[in-house]
């Protein structure tokens, strides 16, 4: 056999060889498009659940009772029974002034009363007196035996000595008024609690003279709290006496406080454009403390059994119009695209209005590239409800 022959022969196995190839390529090719394709995705179906609208609010708290105790008489502390941070129940005794000087007045008062008294009663034996005279006085010139100026003088002894009976009516008054004094200044000498509460403040001691109005204790009753905050000016209006306040506090991170808002500053401050509120919030164990920063949530609308969907499964959620779409999986396996309707949110999801049912799989993974149409195959470990 010629080398031409040989050559024209080879050719012909390199055809037959590379045309088997293409053969097979498109064999395979047309086998892998005619089977259908299907995407893996994990689903959803729409919870039922409470959800809030919030506004975020940041103060601190303060103890809703804050009592300054102060003396009303001055004097030498001789005894204080208390020191910082105690315990107190109301009428407690806190401290003691000297009483000497009270106990001198409230004697001197209590000597006048007496003075007074024996005064009225010779005021009165006057008065009798002088009614008798002045009884006589009558007979007798009706007897002819007096001329009318006696009788006159009768007349005018006995009004004087009315009038010093009114007078020592009214100075008996008076003194038992003074002593009356007295006594509740000797009382003064004794200061007491006047609420249940803790000395959070003392500055006095033992020796110490204290000028009336100087200031001794201050007792916090904490068993109610004031958290006042500040709200954005856009959020106060729609504020209100009444809302539930949640809020939670440095020192116990896992743990939330509730309170009921009170009053509403309807002044908002030209500086930061913020308003004030202030809530009552109930602390029966007293774990809450005064002056703690606390961040919190006033509640100003709640909306009980609404159907809602987690956040990632929302494509084009438009905030404005409350309209996104999501992919829904239906009878045949296809993913159909739905228009649904929103409403209230929180952090991981969503009120759905529209456009869904409670009992529609909604695809929440899997469908980055997913088309309407797209046959879907469900992960049965990615099935949620």
């Amino acid at each position: 056999m010629t080398k031409r022959r040989q050559y024209t022969w080879l050719a012909l196995v390199g055809v037959a060889v590379l045309l088997a190839v293409v053969l097979i390529h498109r064999q395979k090719t047309s086998g892998r498009v005619t089977q259908p394709t299907s995407i893996t995705v994990d689903v959803v179906t729409p919870t039922t659940t409470t959800l809030r609208r919030e506004v975020e609010v940041f103060g601190s708290l303060a103890p809703k009772t804050t009592t300054e105790l102060r003396n009303e008489i001055p004097g030498r502390v001789v005894r204080v029974n208390v020191k910082d941070w105690d315990r107190v129940s109301a009428n407690d005794v806190l401290v003691e002034l000297d009483p000497t000087d009270a106990r001198l007045t409230l004697g001197r008062a209590e000597a006048g009363v007496k003075m007074a008294r024996a005064q009225l009663l010779k005021a009165r034996v006057d008065f009798t007196q002088a009614q008798r005279e002045w009884n006589r006085a009558q007979r007798l010139k009706e007897a002819g035996l007096i001329t009318g100026k006696e009788l006159d003088d009768r007349q005018s002894g006995l009004e004087a000595s009315r009038a010093l009976v009114g007078l020592g009516e009214a100075t008996v008054v008076q003194a038992e008024s003074q002593a009356a004094e007295a006594r509740h200044n000797l009382e003064k000498a004794v200061i007491r609690a006047p609420i249940d509460g803790t000395v959070c403040q003392r500055s006095i001691d033992v020796g110490d003279y204290v000028k009336d109005g100087s200031p001794l204790f201050m007792v916090v009753d904490s068993h109610l709290l004031d958290f006042t905050a500040s709200v954005a000016a856009a959020d106060l209006v729609r504020v209100g006496e009444g809302q539930p306040l949640t809020f939670s506090v440095d020192g116990f991170p896992n743990q939330t406080f509730q309170g009921v808002i009170k009053r509403v500053n309807p002044m908002v401050s030209h500086s930061d454009r913020s308003g004030k509120i202030q809530a009552e919030v109930a602390n029966p164990d007293g774990v809450l403390k005064g002056g703690v920063y606390a961040r919190g949530r006033v509640t100003i609308e709640e909306r009980a059994n609404v159907l809602t969907l987690p956040r990632t499964v929302l494509n084009n959620w438009d905030l404005q119009k409350n309209t996104a779409r999501v992919f829904v999986v239906d009878d045949q396996g296809l993913a159909q695209v739905r228009t649904v309707t929103t409403g209230l949110s929180s952090e991981d999801v969503v009120e759905v209005t529209s456009g869904v049912g409670s009992s529609d799989q909604v695809v929440f993974r899997g469908g980055f590239n997913l088309r309407e149409g797209d046959r879907v195959q469900v992960s049965e470990k990615g099935r949620k409800g």
